[in-house]
């Protein structure tokens, strides 16, 4: 578990998902925002190699701004994948994919409380303690 590759730490966050009983339509969005992250760092990059700094340049990249065509991607949309990378990678620390949490210090790790239905790991809020 320790060496996997984003694409299988991916596949594994959305079974989670699922047996959280997700709805589909939101694994499939959560699945594109994936393919998103993967052609950024590469599907077969190893999530552990993943620092800070790669998530940065992520965050300012095309694959998550821009649309295939060129054009900008709507604030809610990019605001929601960024959401999606950080509960993912809260749940690759919890499960022992990553030792640290690779997020820039500047990415906010709350969430409104009183939207609790919205969070997918019921965990964020926790990891921004220690932040």
């Amino acid at each position: 578990m320790q060496d996997c590759t984003l694409h299988e730490a991916a596949q594994a966050y959305l079974e989670h998902l699922r047996a959280q009983g997700k709805k589909e339509r939101t694994l499939y969005t959560y699945g594109k925002d994936f393919q998103q992250m993967e052609a950024f760092f590469g599907e077969d990059r190893k999530i552990k190699t993943i620092l800070p700094p790669h998530v940065g340049k992520f965050l300012k990249s095309d694959e998550l701004l821009r649309l295939p065509s060129g054009g900008e991607r709507a604030k809610p949309t990019v605001e929601k994948t960024i959401r999606v990378l950080r509960m993912f990678l809260v749940w690759a620390k919890e499960t022992g994919r990553v030792a640290k949490l690779p997020l820039p210090k500047d990415l906010p790790m709350g969430r409104n409380k009183g939207k609790e239905s919205n969070d997918a790991d019921g965990h964020a809020a926790d990891a921004s303690a220690g932040s």
